[in-house]
Formats: C-alpha cells, sequence, structure tokens
C-alpha cells in the first residue's frame, strides 16, 4: 500500500508544482531555522493502516520568461512550502519519527528548489529569449526531486530505519550547503 501512497503523493505534488499561491498562515516556507511540528498539521488523524503521516509541498514561482531579464529578486520567487491544511499525523505513532521524516521530505524539497534557481540563473540569457521555457527547467527538477523522494522512501522505510534516516539527514545538510548561494534566505 506505501507504494501506491507515494505514487498518488509524487502526482498530488507534481500537479501543484507551479500553482501560484498567496502568502498566509496555511503556507510554512522552507527556512533553516523554522522545523516542522506537530501543531503544524492541521488534521491529527488515529492510526491509518498506509502511513503514519503524510504532508503536502508545493513550489511554485513567480518569474515570467520577460525580455527585462532575471529580477534581482528571483531567489525569493521560487518558492518551497508545507501546506498545513492539507498535511496530517497520526498521533498515536511515533511523532517524533513522523515529523524527522516529514522534515526530512520538506529539506529534500529545498535541495530541488535551490538546484531549480541555480539552473534558472545559469540559463537566464536562453530564458529572457526565449530559447528555454522555465516551465521545462520547473519540469525537470520536480521529475528528480520525485525520483529522489522514492530513493529516501524505500531506503529508510519512511524514516523508521534510524540509521538510514540519519545517513540521508547528513547527506541533505551537506547538499543544501553546497547549494547555499541558491537559498532564498
Amino acid at each position: 500500500m506505501k507504494p501506491l501512497l507515494t505514487i498518488i503523493t509524487l502526482l498530488i505534488t507534481c500537479q501543484a508544482f507551479s500553482q501560484n499561491t498567496s502568502t498566509d498562515s496555511n503556507y510554512i516556507f522552507w527556512s533553516k531555522d523554522r522545523r516542522l511540528n506537530t501543531n503544524d498539521f492541521k488534521i491529527n488523524v488515529a492510526h491509518i493502516a498506509s502511513t503514519y503521516s503524510y504532508a503536502q509541498y508545493s513550489f511554485d514561482y513567480k518569474i515570467n520568461s520577460a525580455l527585462f531579464g532575471l529580477p534581482k529578486d528571483y531567489k525569493k520567487k521560487i518558492r518551497n512550502y508545507f501546506i498545513k491544511s492539507a498535511s496530517w499525523i497520526d498521533t498515536s505513532y511515533n511523532v517524533t519519527t513522523s515529523i524527522k521524516y516529514q522534515q526530512t521530505l520538506f529539506d529534500l524539497a529545498e535541495i530541488y528548489i535551490r538546484e531549480f534557481r541555480k539552473l534558472v540563473y545559469t540559463n537566464r540569457k536562453k530564458i529572457t529569449w526565449g530559447k528555454l521555457k522555465i516551465d521545462d527547467l520547473n519540469a525537470n527538477a520536480m521529475t528528480d526531486f520525485s525520483n529522489r523522494r522514492v530513493k529516501y522512501d524505500f531506503d529508510t522505510n519512511f524514516g523508521n530505519i534510524a540509521y538510514k534516516q540519519k545517513e540521508w539527514e547528513i547527506l541533505i545538510a551537506n547538499e543544501l550547503y553546497n547549494l547555499k548561494d541558491f537559498s532564498s534566505e
């Protein structure tokens, strides 16, 4: 049942990838200083057989392929966020493990947002002149994230294999550090 849920999750995430959003209290934008907690999951449930938590992450961007080039604040216009009202946690299970798992997914998504920002920056001239579509870069980043997420879920059994979970946390932290120039903070 878990692989099916992962595929459904990825499809929903892909569909929401380039939606525009407004800034409101339903979203938590990724930050190195702001970690997810139980109160962020607006749907609390008792045990559901397939998984112990679910979070909806989304990416959006507000950059047009305009002739005026890439805006100076382009990093802030490409965002990674958690949607509170679409996320749930089983409060009868090990909440610490579930939170750690979901935070790791959020951090993993941030890697691909930074990669996307990097691609937008390095290809800014092609984008400006219409030789490359930002939507194509977006789709590639989302596909890469989705594939990596499946590998993470498999390797850690959705965060339940402690030593594998720790390996992924270290790997992700290193990748985020290596992409620090493309953070929006």
